[in-house]
């Protein structure tokens, strides 16, 4: 027996095919959310759609801008409006259905995913040297219709029989959650006039559908075999991405997968299916505690003064989980506290991580030095990575101070792998309390510059250099409060984008203010409810009734205890998340942020 429709879509209109593809007098079967099928057109054009496994039971059937449609609930929702379908200079072309062995709405979210242009469509849709993606709006309109407007992008190929590229206008629709379109325009053509391109997904089951791929266009000198030629190998390079997909399902956690600015829309997508309560297709969010690695230190050796690095491998001599440059763990130390430590290197044996002893710390720094040797085990949790090195990136200046050379010398054997050449400017006390002294000079030759016993004033100065030279490059910069600082301060004034310098805290550099007015949270597994008092954080309320989150900063910066929002409006006071991941509410650090709206219920 299938399972019943999920309530959250058994409204929803949903595509099985282009309206030319059944003609009159015939049927055929198809599947639909894990439904067997019947639909047949009638001699005079009419069409009636039913259940397989129950005979009895029809379900409604329309031809709606090119499509057949189905909706498999009692009550269906009214049909879209298309206005600019109707006129007459428009070409419609059904480019055909396209299986693909994933799950349909990470066939929908790719659809609305436009950072992948320069990489997966290069030189077509997007090109090489115009990776960013600026800003846009996405909103919910009074129809619960998401709406993208504003996208703009350089295309190198901006049609089927564009020369050279265009700045192209796009503006995304989705109408119900499997059905997606964009209407897309060269700059200056009104939006009337726009393609508009359909991507109508066939949920056949949660994780396989059909993607029904149409385009209405205003095109009337390119053929018809070139236009779908052209669509067709747009799709063929999406597919193999997308089924290589894991999980298939669409996970609405952002621990699992933490969005960047560039993906507003997607964004406002998850946040859209978690308002609507759907759970069709959805993974399933574990309730389980985060999942842990046993390693065994296996050696430990000096590396600087106070600094001490430890080696961290699988007891069976496995590969350890995947690393990136800039990776940190949490380490579940002897005490049972947890801290977090940045990644310096990953090889074979595993991963190596350095601590410098903190005698002002509150005991993490010096439990590692004091309580851990060579042959203990330890348990860590799976690398998190919250200050990546994207590996578009070509230019890099990396800033470090102390012990904050630890993620920026990751980053510099990432860089030099990849061909590449990165200024690094490493700030130290003296010279013995500079790490991996020895190697960076090996790796990095005369672009490695030390800077010792600087006084506030001269550190400024080499900053400044350091930016000044760096010309179109990205910074990445870890240290002392004080340096960051200063780094912020001299990226502002020689007015370098945001969105180019990068920064990981060790702490904040003056503490968070997380007073304000009371609220209540509520706790959606269980149900509970607590008042957070307005001198209190959400983790102190929810200790008071013997609910312990995992917490090792306390002051927003290291994101241990990150948790997702299922309703309510975050006031996000943390230097974790990013604006685009504050933007979406959908996560929060409960340590130090708190709430704009009365209520504010987390996924606990």
């Amino acid at each position: 027996m299938p399972d019943p429709i999920d309530p959250a879509i058994a409204a929803d209109w949903l595509a099985i095919g282009d309206s030319l593809g059944l003609a009159p007098g015939t049927s055929r079967r198809t599947r639909l959310l894990g439904h067997e099928l019947h639909v047949r057109r009638q001699p005079d054009g009419a069409l009636e759609a039913w259940f397989e496994a129950e005979p009895a039971r029809p379900c409604h059937a329309t031809d709606h801008c090119g499509f057949i449609l189905l909706c498999l609930g009692d009550e269906p929702k009214p049909l879209f409006e298309l206005a600019a379908f109707a006129n007459p200079a428009r070409r419609f072309l059904y480019m055909g259905g396209f299986g693909i062995h994933s799950g349909p709405l990470r066939v929908v979210e790719n659809f609305l995913d436009m950072a992948h242009f320069p990489f997966v469509h290069a030189h077509i849709l997007g090109s090489e040297e115009a990776t960013e993606v600026r800003g846009y709006e996405v909103e919910l309109d009074a129809r619960r219709e998401l709406w993208a407007r504003d996208c703009k992008f350089i295309q190198p190929l901006a049609s089927a029989d564009a020369k050279g590229g265009a700045d192209v206008d796009y503006v995304y629709r989705v109408v119900n959650p499997f059905s997606p379109m964009l209407y897309k325009h060269p700059a200056g053509r009104s939006a009337e006039l726009a393609d508009i391109i359909f991507l109508f997904i066939q949920p056949t089951d949660e994780e396989r559908c059909i993607a029904h791929f149409a385009i209405s266009l205003f095109d009337a000198q390119s053929s018809s075999s070139e236009i779908m030629a052209f669509q067709q190998h747009i799709l063929g390079q999406d597919k193999p991405i997308l089924e290589n997909h894991v999980p298939k399902k669409l996970p609405l956690d952002p621990r699992i997968e933490v969005p960047s600015r560039a993906d507003a829309a997607s964004s406002s997508f998850r946040r859209w299916l978690r308002d609507i309560q759907l759970r069709w297709g959805i993974e399933a969010q574990s309730t389980e505690p985060r999942p842990r690695l046993t390693v065994d230190v296996s050696a430990r050796r000096t590396v600087a003064r106070d600094i001490v690095e430890f080696k961290l491998r699988s007891p069976r001599r496995g590969p350890l989980p995947s690393a990136t440059a800039g990776s940190h763990l949490d380490v579940h130390l002897p005490n049972g506290q947890i801290r977090q430590y940045s990644v310096c290197g990953q090889d074979d044996e595993g991963y190596t991580i350095a601590v410098k002893r903190e005698a002002d710390s509150r005991g993490g720094s010096v439990a590692l030095h004091d309580a851990v040797q060579a042959g203990m085990q330890l348990e860590i949790g799976l690398p998190k990575n919250n200050f990546r090195l994207d590996p578009r990136i070509d230019r890099a200046v990396l800033i470090a101070g102390g012990i904050g050379i630890t993620p920026i010398l990751a980053m510099a054997r990432d860089l030099v792998a990849r061909g590449k050449r990165p200024a690094l400017h490493y700030f130290c006390r003296s010279a013995e309390h500079a790490a991996y002294r020895a190697e960076l000079d090996a790796l990095l030759g005369a672009n490695l510059h030390l800077h010792l016993g600087l006084s506030p004033h001269q550190t400024e100065d080499q900053v400044r250099r350091a930016l000044q030279a760096g010309g179109d490059a990205h910074a990445f910069a870890c240290g002392p409060a004080p340096l960051m600082q200063c780094i912020e301060r001299v990226a502002a004034e020689l007015e370098w984008p945001a969105e180019r310098v990068h920064f990981e805290y060790f702490r904040r550099a003056t503490p968070v203010q997380a007073t304000g007015p009371a609220f209540t949270v509520e706790l959606a597994r269980s149900g509970r409810r607590v008042q957070v008092a307005s001198d209190t954080t959400i983790v102190e309320a929810l200790r008071a009734i013997d609910i312990h989150l995992d917490t090792s900063c306390e002051q927003g910066v290291c994101g241990t205890c990150l948790c997702t929002v299922v309703d309510g409006q975050p006031d996000h006071r943390d230097q974790y998340l990013s604006a685009g991941e504050k933007a979406s509410d959908m996560q929060m650090l409960p340590c130090v942020s708190r709430s704009r709206s009365a209520t504010l219920v987390l996924d606990l």
